[in-house]
């Protein structure tokens, strides 16, 4: 499946109806009804430190779902492993529907083919409940390139093989440009970070010459013109930076979808109050105010089913393992 079609995927979800009980899940001891529940607090866990956009997310979610529920909705940082410590504590926690689990693509479709042994298969293990929202990545280069454009920056690649430094901070990204250099004819030197924030201060710095990005930290820097965004990889041009256009413009594959949100909950909450969940994830995610702080982080909120989730992860999974595999990625 090609990004146009994924990038249907979702925005097909935001149309369909609530989504039906996925196949085996049902209520386990520790279920309640959804007309009782929640009679306590909820714990939202996200696999990110405290600061970033991924957490900000949390926090607004957590926020308004607190306002809805009358309860308190606590985040719960669990950082670290490319989100492997955060996924395994809301696998394994209560399948009550008091500790929900927010992840990124990577998590349920990167990781179970970059590590060797996984403690959780991203199907079997979680209860989809709904997608949150995209975050469009950009191709950003610093100030002192000459290519101002995409098609520059390929004929100077061409005409320097392996010469242009391009970081990235997730194996994700790592693919996104492995896909741009294989449909340009080109070869990066690619510089891994662990951070989206080490991409912008290598940028800045002059230690690499491109980077790919999400694009939430970027539009102040290009403003300053300290940095330049050459080109989104999405499918239509992102209505935050309506002037700079896709890789597609130029005749190239979007070599992904962007970072995706989504939330879940471990394996066996009840199906009415996954349905209750979902629903009120998708009310939240329709307001104004909810939408505009989303976007000034760089989201575009959007929401999709628990079936949607699934058919994403299951999509997005197939079209990155045969390329992990070529490239030999893994992350132990």
């Amino acid at each position: 499946m090609d990004t146009k079609q994924r990038r249907a995927v979702l925005r097909a979800a935001v149309s369909l109806p609530l989504a039906g009980v996925l196949a085996g899940i049902g209520r386990s001891a520790h279920a309640q009804s959804a007309a009782a529940w929640p009679s306590r607090g909820v714990r939202w866990v996200v696999p990110f430190a405290p600061g970033g956009a991924a957490d900000a997310l949390a926090r607004l979610m957590a926020q308004k779902l607190g306002e809805k529920w009358g309860q308190t909705v606590l985040v719960d940082n669990k950082p670290g492993a490319n989100t492997v410590i955060g996924a395994t504590e809301g696998m394994r926690a209560a399948p009550d529907g008091y500790t929900l689990f927010q992840a990124i693509n990577s998590t349920l479709t990167l990781n179970p083919h970059t590590f060797s042994k996984l403690a959780y298969d991203p199907i079997r293990d979680f209860s989809h409940i709904a997608l949150l929202g995209v975050v469009p990545i950009v191709l950003v280069s610093n100030a002192a390139l000459s290519a101002k454009t995409i098609p520059e920056l390929v004929a100077l690649a061409k005409a320097r093989p392996g010469a242009i430094s391009m970081g990235g901070g997730s194996v994700g990204i790592q693919l996104a440009v492995e896909r741009f250099g294989r449909d340009a004819g080109i070869k990066f030197a690619y510089v891994p970070y662990k951070s989206g924030i080490e991409v912008t201060r290598g940028l800045l710095s002059g230690e690499i010459q491109v980077g790919m990005d999400a694009s939430v930290q970027y539009p102040p820097l290009v403003k300053e013109g300290k940095l330049r965004i050459l080109a989104t990889n999405s499918p239509q041009r992102v209505p935050s930076l309506p002037d700079v256009p896709t890789l597609a413009e130029s005749g190239y594959r979007n070599s992904e979808i962007g970072l995706w949100h989504a939330v879940l909950a471990p394996i066996g909450v009840a199906p009415d109050i996954r349905q209750k969940i979902e629903a009120d994830l998708r009310v939240v995610l329709a307001m104004p105010d909810v939408v505009q702080k989303l976007s000034s982080l760089g989201i575009e909120a959007m929401w999709g089913s628990s079936d949607q989730v699934v058919k994403l992860i299951q999509a997005e999974s197939a079209a990155m393992a045969p390329l992990v595999k070529e490239l030999g990625l893994k992350m132990d």
